[in-house]
């Protein structure tokens, strides 16, 4: 998928959410590139936001568009900096922040500023920002850790997961393998369909796979945390994405593959001496599914292939693995959370298959779906996110 497509549909969300059509009141899109900016305190960085956010509301209300960008940018790069210490102990706090600032943040970079919707975002995003202040000062809604860690039932669920994800490591390096030869035979479209079926084994396993940053930063990094396309720094899973279906042609591919498929191995050993706690995949699965509905949903990660249904599709059901494994001890706690996980899982899987089927060799092209279709998605994503972003406070209590 081109970048005017997936920046489109951003946009086409965003609109519709904030125009009340969605029928959850949506207002998350598209996710700016990965910040380097050093970590920093929380109460620092959201004192940082809110001062940024009053200058913010002044360039709006001024309608200066080069200062709106600015700040815009600005916010985007003071989040980034401590939003890790935010995500696994707020989980819900986090949310809220990323519901208003994500679609904020590349609203702020369009060529034409819709400054009503920018009004809007900003005044929601000061206003989560002070509940976070205030939720931080006081500790009562922090996920509780410890609680997590000393649960008998969830220390057997991680011991099963981690089963589960070192199985998803080997996938991955067959998956791999089988991209790499599909290149040296020389035939494209083999090649762009072994691309596709190499995906889903990562994206099952990403809150793991991501605690191993420089692996996943050289083997799952989107083009726009470097200079362009052709970067020399630019490799890994998108570098062969483009190549094979911007490009269409496997010129250059090969050492690529090599280079993946060396850190798949690489990745896979890591997997297997990893130490995987209740608290870590039990708060990842909630972080992953707000990603989704966030900025996996505007079809940015695989912006080429149009393999987003797929990406998607593995994503939830590597959070439906987590589930099954500790949805007894979630009934336990709160049944009505579980029946809600329950049903939106079966709903997302449903709609991601109505769109483009599971046991198909090839996927429906992202870029093919109309906006509703988007939207409505999006609105089913959303539909399980939240109530998995609650689950840790839920099981830890």
């Amino acid at each position: 998928m081109k970048l005017f497509n997936y920046v489109s549909i951003a946009v086409i969300v965003s609109s519709l959410a904030l125009s009340g059509c969605t029928k959850s009141d949506t207002k998350e899109t598209a996710t700016p590139a990965v910040s380097t900016a050093a970590s920093i305190d929380a109460q620092t960085g959201i004192k940082s936001m809110l001062d940024t956010s009053a200058l913010f509301k002044t360039s709006v209300d001024a309608k200066d568009a080069a200062q709106v960008k600015k700040l815009g940018a600005q916010l985007e790069a003071q989040w980034l900096s401590f939003e890790n210490t935010i995500k696994p102990n707020y989980p819900d706090d986090y949310l809220k922040v990323e519901t208003n600032w994500s679609p904020l943040t590349i609203g702020a970079k369009q060529d034409s500023l819709d400054f009503d919707i920018l009004t809007k975002l900003n005044d929601d995003l000061k206003a989560v920002l002070e509940q976070l202040s205030t939720d931080l000062a006081d500790g009562k809604k922090a996920v509780d850790a410890k609680a997590l860690e000393s649960s008998p039932e969830l220390q057997a669920a991680a011991t099963t997961y981690m089963a589960y994800v070192n199985e998803q490591g080997e996938q991955l390096v067959v998956q791999l393998e089988k991209l790499q030869a599909a290149i040296a035979s020389g035939d494209l479209k083999a090649a762009q369909t072994a691309y596709g079926q190499s995906r889903p084994p990562y994206e099952r396993i990403e809150p793991i796979i991501e605690t191993f940053i420089e692996l996943d930063e050289v083997m799952d990094a989107r083009v726009d945390d470097f200079e362009s396309d052709a970067d020399p720094k630019f490799t890994g899973y998108h570098r062969i994405e483009n190549i094979l279906f911007v490009k269409k042609t496997l010129d250059g591919a090969q050492p690529f593959a090599d280079d993946l498929l060396a850190n798949g191995k690489k990745m896979r050993e890591s997997i297997k001496t990893a130490v995987i706690g209740p608290a870590d995949f039990v708060t990842g699965v909630g972080e992953l599914m707000e990603e989704a509905q966030t900025s996996k949903i505007t079809g940015e990660e695989e912006r080429w292939s149009g393999a987003s249904l797929p990406v998607l599709r593995a994503n939830v059901e590597g959070a439906e693995e987590i589930y099954n494994l500790v949805k007894d001890e979630l009934k336990k706690k709160d049944s009505a959370l579980n029946d809600t996980i329950g049903d939106a899982l079966t709903k997302v899987l449903a709609q991601i298959d109505a769109l483009s089927p599971k046991d198909a060799v090839e996927w429906t092209d992202y870029s093919k779906l109309t906006p509703a279709q988007i939207v409505d998605l999006k609105n089913k994503l959303e539909a399980l996110a939240e109530p998995m972003v609650r689950m840790p406070g839920v099981l830890g209590g």
